[in-house]
């Protein structure tokens, strides 16, 4: 199984990924959870000052929520 959430870092810049590109990264409750993870570790971390949301492929940034 892959990381449902990639996560690349420059300096201050967080980048999280959507990696559901094979479901144009539909949101479902894992890759939620998976989010929501970062995020708690991302809120504490007083050196990051941006966090871009993206999502893997080329096709679609998320199609929404896609809870299969």
């Amino acid at each position: 199984m892959t990381d449902l959430v990639l996560v690349e870092r420059s300096d201050a810049i967080v980048t999280l990924i959507l990696n559901r590109p094979e479901k144009l990264n539909a949101l479902n409750y894992a890759l939620i959870d998976s989010l929501l993870e970062i995020l708690d570790v991302v809120e504490l971390d007083d050196a990051i000052r941006a966090v871009i949301l993206t999502g893997a492929g080329d096709k679609a940034f998320s199609a929404g929520g896609g809870y299969s």
